[in-house]
């Protein structure tokens, strides 16, 4: 008869043991890493949108005049949003003006410039005004 020492199970029980916890570790590990990058990218949406409204207020304001919006609002910002040299810039504000007469539209776009993925895109449209 063949005896299996109490040692041996101990030890594979406790390599089972570790095991379970390791693969429970990755998951939350996992888990919380997605967390992050969804907390980051809704971070960067909310102020992609709070540029791209006050880019569009601005539009609208100066009649579609685009150098204006850009001294304004500003072209390119950082990872914290604030405004910055194009070098350092991770985010970029771009306005297309469509003129068509009395009607100026404009496209807002508010880029990421590591991948060029679109975070806010909107569209304005504003009348301009004209002196007679």
């Amino acid at each position: 008869m063949v005896r299996r020492s109490k040692s041996s199970l101990l030890l594979i029980e406790q390599i089972i043991v570790i095991a379970i916890f390791a693969v429970c570790a990755a998951v939350c590990i996992n888990i919380i890493a997605r967390a992050y990058l969804m907390t980051e990218d809704a971070v960067n949406t909310r102020y992609a949108l709070a540029v791209a409204e006050s880019a569009a207020e601005s539009f609208k304001a100066f009649d579609g005049d685009t150098d204006r919006v850009f001294d304004l609002v500003g072209t390119y910002f950082d990872d914290n949003w604030r405004r910055t040299n194009p070098q350092n810039a991770s985010f970029v504000l771009r306005v297309n003006p469509i003129d068509e007469g009395n009607i100026v539209l404009g496209e807002i776009l508010i880029q990421k410039i590591s991948d060029a993925s679109t975070l806010v895109e909107l569209e304005v449209a504003t009348r301009r005004v004209v002196l007679r």
